[in-house]
């Protein structure tokens, strides 16, 4: 065979492999594209249903923090959470976020958020936690366009969220009555409920420290400046903002001070005797009309020996104050003296007050608790959490 015969069959050899190659390659292409095209599709409303989702979460988590808002501690303590509240809600908020297509929600728990561990567990008692699953229709599948020519014709498609009440990040201006702040370290070694004291400072019991917010100079004249309500704290944000601390123990002006504030805010419950007998006795056992012998006192009994009431129906002489203070930094009880970053928000009821030459607070911290104001969510988880929820997941 002649040289041209040979380089003709070869070419004519090629074409016929260059079309194989072609024909496979197409195959790859269609299938790039349809990959590329569905998987786009597909991405699309998975954003869709997931933002569906994170609003019907959100909105039932708020309903939960709108629901505790109403309440006194002890009622939160015993909230048991009736889902229809919840889930109706979360229905209504669901319907105004429709992705393209019918979107149905078919499945809300209810439940409680751990934030160390990362874990939802359904519960109805307490809970601070909404777990939303949305899908596109009944069936939750999306069609597809390409796909179908490697028998893909629809894709299961969903999204889920969770929004949690999580520990308060934020106070606004004004919101802390008292300049104490509680070392973490006592959460790292105490449960709820259990007794601080705040003063003395240099007590073993003692795990916290007088602050002047974030006030220079930091000293007992600001504290009793506080402690007067002719100063108060500004934004305080838990991880950005840093309070001033200050060693010791108060002066007797400064704790007089504090004395006034407190029975302006609340009243010891007992000196001497113990609830549920509210009398508050001196050292011979007789009831006292005054606790702290202060001149601004405010009596606790009227002229016949009948406890003098507030406003509300509590006895003046039986009444506690109970209030927010912040989280600090520190990894010990030591009496702080410089500035420290505020972790968070702790709520505290104060239900023991002497004067000098004692100078004693004592009181014990209370968690699970969600203030009446509206507050975000998001700082340390030290008792007191945000109305205003998050999502966790």
């Amino acid at each position: 065979m002649k040289t041209h015969e040979k380089i003709f069959l070869r070419i004519r050899d090629d074409k016929g492999a260059t079309a194989i190659l072609v024909a496979l390659l197409m195959v790859v292409l269609v299938g790039i594209i349809a990959l590329a095209v569905d998987t786009g599709y597909l991405f699309t409303k998975k954003t869709e249903l997931q933002n569906v989702a994170d609003a019907a979460s959100l909105a039932g988590a708020r309903q939960l923090g709108a629901i505790y808002q109403t309440m006194s501690y002890e009622e939160q303590q015993a909230y048991v959470c009736d889902p229809s509240a919840i889930i109706a809600v979360v229905q209504e908020v669901a319907g105004k976020n429709q992705a393209e297509g019918t979107v149905t929600i078919n499945d809300i728990k209810i439940g409680d958020w751990n934030t160390n561990t990362k874990t939802f567990t359904e519960k109805l008692a307490q809970p601070d936690a909404v777990w939303v699953r949305a899908a596109r229709e009944d069936t939750g599948a999306v069609n597809t366009f390409f796909a179908g020519i490697f028998g893909i014709n629809a894709v299961d498609v969903s999204a889920d969220a969770i929004a949690a009440l999580t520990g308060q990040s934020t106070a606004d201006p004004g919101d802390l009555e008292l300049p104490i702040g509680i070392s973490r370290y006592w959460f790292d070694n105490n449960s709820c409920n259990d007794w601080i004291k705040f003063s003395p400072t240099n007590d073993p019991d003692s795990c916290a420290g007088w602050n002047t917010f974030e006030i220079s100079p930091s000293n007992d004249v600001t504290v009793r400046k506080i402690l007067d309500e002719t100063l108060q704290n500004g934004e305080t944000i838990a991880g950005e903002t840093y309070f001033e601390f200050i060693g010791g123990d108060l002066s007797v002006p400064t704790f007089d001070a504090l004395m006034t504030l407190f029975q302006n805010k609340g009243y010891d419950v007992s000196a001497q005797s113990e609830p549920p007998n509210p009398q508050i006795e001196d050292v011979s056992g007789e009831p006292m009309h005054d606790a702290t012998g202060h001149p601004d006192a405010i009596p606790l009994l009227d002229a016949d020996g009948n406890p003098l009431l507030y406003p509300d129906g509590t006895p003046r002489n039986a009444h506690e104050w109970e209030t927010s203070v912040v989280v600090y930094d520190r990894d010990d009880c030591s009496n702080p003296n410089q500035s420290i970053l505020v972790l968070g928000f702790a709520r505290i009821v104060i239900s023991d007050v002497l004067g000098p030459p004692d100078k004693l607070i004592r009181g014990k911290v209370i968690c699970e608790y969600v203030e009446s104001e509206d507050t975000r969510g998001g700082g340390g988880e030290y008792g007191v959490k945000g109305s205003i929820p998050g999502l966790v997941e």
